[in-house]
């Protein structure tokens, strides 16, 4: 079975998935927390956690690096992964 794709443009990233927060989050002074360690071991699967370290990168190199690319490719799965994310930086 092919994965589904999505193709989101500059404008659809900046509506859609907080990379920003998700960097100002994971590179600030709140991801060293005990809290936060225990909720992210209870919120994400072992597969999830690594995933999420591509998307930390992207999301720091989008928000002080090169900024978002004018097209930008994903599966449906990542997508969704961006979305928990950007919720559980908001949570702590």
């Amino acid at each position: 079975m092919a994965k589904q794709m999505m193709k989101l443009t500059v404008e659809e990233v900046r509506a859609n998935i907080p990379y920003d927060l998700i960097c100002m989050v994971r590179y600030g002074c709140t991801w060293s927390s005990g809290r936060r360690r225990r909720a992210w071991l209870a919120d994400f699967s072992e597969s999830e956690r690594e995933a999420a370290g591509r998307l930390f990168r992207m999301a720091h190199d989008w928000t002080v690096g090169r900024g978002v690319p004018d097209t930008v490719q994903m599966s449906r799965k990542t997508f969704h992964l961006w979305q928990k994310l950007g919720d559980f930086c908001a949570s702590i």
